[in-house]
């Protein structure tokens, strides 16, 4: 009968056997395999989350913009409020970045309630603007903002 001697401390183990067993290393990359695919998945996550803020930032600085543009021209002295104003009576953005779109409606108040169409002005009109950035299903954004636009008192009785 044949002995195999085993090292001392090494009881398993013949004396002759210093590598490592087929399943230690199929243990080991198995291991490493999702570490990495772990870590990959984290920078996915940290480049998509990086893009959807960076849109959600450009969209709001183009609908402010807008919005600025849009009250402005109630502020300078030239406009005068329109009764049952279409949406072609509000100005577009200018300036807007690249692949950006754009939408706008106008409601009527008619003393209880928005409306869609106009048969009685009431003196106020919401307008809502809408921006939306082009991107991945994960990135895309859109943002609308309502800006209520009033009559002009003549005095302070008809108000």
């Amino acid at each position: 009968m044949t002995r195999i001697r085993c090292r001392p401390g090494d009881p398993g183990r013949p004396a002759g056997d210093a590598g490592e067993t087929l399943i230690e290393l199929l243990v080991a990359v198995v291991v490493i395999g999702v570490a990495v695919t772990a870590v990959l998945g984290a920078l996915v996550v940290a480049v998509d989350s990086s893009a959807l803020a960076r849109n959600q930032a450009r969209v709001q600085a183009a609908l402010r913009s807008w919005a600025e543009q849009v009250t402005a021209v109630g502020d300078s002295g030239g406009y005068s409020y329109v009764p049952c104003a279409p949406v072609s009576a509000f100005p577009d953005p200018t300036a807007l970045p690249s692949g950006f779109t754009t939408g706008k409606s106008v409601q009527y108040w008619t003393g209880t309630a928005w409306s869609g169409t106009c048969a009685n002005d009431a003196g106020v009109q919401r307008v809502t603007l809408r921006v939306t950035a082009p991107g991945t299903a994960w990135s895309s954004v859109t943002q609308s903002l309502d800006i209520v636009v009033r009559r002009p008192c003549a005095s302070a009785s008809t108000c």
